[in-house]
């Protein structure tokens, strides 16, 4: 996958240093490759205007603990003769908070339907086997 990248290219994720230049790339991919045992995009949008490209998804995980997550991301890329240039992610793991607080605020106040946030209880393989930390609402035992 790094092939994709040119050589100067950076890559921002949210709290880390930028990681410049291919072979660090590389060099990261592989080290997040020991630590994820699959990692699959559901696409959610698709926006390309000239050298830019923006693409949200709902990331789904499983971590070689077999933890199960979904996060929903976005991708923002800007290209230069065909190569990555540079690459930015966005992780929104805060809509997972507000997810859990409109959950307690709908138990406490006795609502009978369900969150309408649109990644809950999505299930990966890990999950289907009681792996995952999320799960469908309300809870099931």
């Amino acid at each position: 996958m790094s092939a994709f990248f040119a050589a100067d290219a950076v890559v921002r994720l949210p709290g880390v240093a930028p990681i410049e230049g291919r072979e660090a790339i590389r060099k990261a991919l592989v080290q997040l490759s020991l630590c994820i045992d699959d990692l699959h995009h559901e696409p959610v949008q698709l926006w390309i205007a000239g050298n830019l490209t923006v693409f949200e998804a709902d990331i789904a995980l499983t971590l070689a603990d077999h933890t199960a997550l979904m996060i929903p991301v976005t991708h923002t890329i800007r290209w230069a003769a065909g190569m990555i240039q540079e690459a930015r992610v966005n992780v929104y793991l805060e809509s997972r908070l507000a997810l859990a607080l409109s959950t307690f605020d709908h138990m406490r106040a006795g609502y009978a339907g369900r969150p309408s946030h649109k990644s809950i209880g999505r299930w990966t393989s890990a999950a289907r086997n009681g792996n995952s930390i999320l799960r469908p609402w309300p809870a099931e035992a």
